[in-house]
């Protein structure tokens, strides 16, 4: 059973008051009579209502004023008033009284129908208010434990890779100390089950690696600062040196802007890219990638990366960028996160991340930052 809302019907006039109150009652409105402000405002902090409907000129306070104190108090400024004259009816008055806070302004005599129309519409609009209000507390909730959940599950991952790369450095180092010792006495089957050995700790490792740079994207940001893409790929150029030679690859480029960023993680990610146009190269040819860099808007710069590759199929454009997701197998190295974490890092400079490929025709990989 839906509870009548609250009305106090505020009037010096006793007729008039009276008047009033029948109309409000006859709508299913539960209503409470003050002859002044003090009563009112006494019924107020009393009954909390869900509307007052308050007359301009009252014995002992203006209505106006009245007004003022219930929006200025925490605990009424959300009751919804109503002002209502039959002497106050220019506009600098109605103004008035809507500046100190009013919802609506209404000058008697007032038609039945309207007046109920009008407290009915004000009710809706506060019904909504509170509505908005506690479904945007809800997601506030809902936000506040996704960050919770977010940080709990990064710091997991920090603190998984991390202590994982000890014990297994550890492993590793031994495993190719025996490797050494025991090679002239192991027989051809030995030397390669030993192989497949050292190589999956090693591919491990990297994977922890790869892991505990994932988690890390976003969890000590510094400031976006300026950025010469230029440097960029000439840093990137010096760490993939030996990659670059041995493949023939020729890395070239357009004019590169200066972007807002972090230099170190736009590295990590020209990096990862140009590293996966060598590895994803065609077979019969040597790899070209050339970089080039366009406005997209006002507020972004569209880099791109483009390579003359084995292409990927338009199924797999979204895939490549999700954590583990690979499309070939041990002929071809690499952990599945290289991508994924690419995204992230051009999430949290603000931007996106895509590919355009087709087999067999090479792959355009495009992220976007800010101008700056």
């Amino acid at each position: 059973m839906t509870v009548p809302q609250k009305i106090i019907n505020v009037d010096d006039h006793e007729p008039a008051r009276y008047a009033k109150r029948r109309i409000l009652t006859a709508a299913n409105f539960t209503v409470f009579d003050a002859g002044t402000a003090q009563e009112a405002l006494n019924l107020v902090a009393e009954h909390s209502p869900d509307l007052v409907l308050l007359d301009v000129h009252l014995p002992d306070i203006n209505g106006i004023e009245v007004c003022r104190r219930l929006k200025s108090s925490a605990a009424s400024a959300s009751i919804l008033v109503l002002q209502i004259s039959a002497s106050a009816t220019s506009a600098p008055q109605a103004t008035a009284a809507l500046n100190s806070g009013a919802d609506a302004y209404l000058i008697e005599p007032v038609d039945p129908d309207v007046l109920i129309a009008t407290v009915r519409a004000l009710l809706r609009l506060r019904t909504a208010e509170r509505q908005l209000a506690e479904s945007n507390q809800r997601l506030e909730y809902v936000n506040t434990e996704l960050r919770r959940s977010n940080e709990d599950l990064q710091q997991f991952a920090f603190a998984a890779s991390h202590d994982l790369q000890e014990p297994l450095r550890t492993i590793t180092s031994f495993l190719q100390l025996l490797q050494l010792s025991l090679r002239e006495r192991m027989t051809d089957t030995e030397r390669e089950y030993f192989e497949f050995v050292v190589d999956g700790s090693a591919r491990m490792r990297q994977l922890i690696g790869d892991l505990l740079a994932y988690s890390q994207v976003g969890r000590n940001a510094t400031p976006a600062s300026l950025v010469d893409l230029s440097q960029v790929l000439q840093w990137t150029q010096e760490n993939l040196r030996k990659p670059i030679a041995e493949s023939a690859a020729k890395v070239t480029s357009g004019v590169l802007p200066q972007v807002l960023g972090d230099f170190a993680l736009l590295g990590h990610v020209f990096q990862n890219l140009i590293s996966n146009s060598i590895k994803y190269r065609r077979p019969e040819s040597a790899p070209e990638i050339h970089l080039t860099a366009a406005r997209a808007s006002e507020q972004e710069w569209q880099v791109s990366v483009r390579d003359n590759g084995i292409g990927i199929e338009e199924q797999y454009h979204e895939i490549i960028f999700a954590p583990f997701k690979r499309l070939h197998g041990r002929e071809i190295a690499g952990t599945g996160i290289g991508l994924a974490t690419c995204r992230r890092i051009i999430q949290s400079m603000g931007g996106r991340i895509w590919v355009e490929s087709l087999p067999g025709e090479g792959s355009a990989f495009h992220f976007t930052l800010p101008v700056a």
